[in-house]
Order: structure tokens, then sequence, then C-alpha cells
């Protein structure tokens, strides 16, 4: 499909799209936010932006990565402390 720079790009009321949108969901016998949503989603995935479940797996990875940062830091001041008070380090 080539862009043709004389010809002028079409413009449609809020009214003629919610119509549209009504009778695709109508004809498909589902509901309109639902079709909403898949126009979005399909939108992420050839934008290459993470789904919903992968963005919930990101937030997990997250959690669990400041755990375990939290751990290594604990551990690390305690086997600072054992070590200063171990007469051998003397």
């Amino acid at each position: 499909m080539s862009a043709n720079p004389s010809r002028s790009r079409r413009k449609f009321t809020k009214e003629f799209k919610a119509e549209a949108v009504a009778k695709v969901a109508r004809e498909l016998n589902i509901y309109d936010s639902t079709l909403g949503n898949w126009v979005r989603q399909a939108r992420s995935e050839v934008d290459g932006a993470p789904t919903v479940e992968e963005r919930a797996e990101i937030r997990e990875l997250k959690r669990e990565l400041e755990r375990v940062k939290r751990e290594r830091d604990i551990l690390g001041k305690a086997v600072a402390y054992f070590s200063a008070s171990d007469p051998r380090n003397a």
C-alpha cells in the first residue's frame, strides 16, 4: 500500500466510529468492550510491548530480585560481623 500525497485522509465522526464498532461486535456476537480489548492487545503485540502475562511475570521477577538483594546484603553483614569477632582474624 503506497501513500498518495494528493489523496486526503478520510475523517469519521465519533458516532460513525461507535456505530461501526457496535456493528462488528454484534456480527461477531461479542461485547464492544471485548472487541476493544482485542484491538489493544493486537496493537501491543505489534509494537513489541510485553503482554499482560509478561508484565505480571516481570513484576514478580522484580519482587524476587529485591528479596534476593536484601538477603545478600544481610548475609554480607553477617559474614563481616562474624569475621571481625573471630579470634583467628586478630
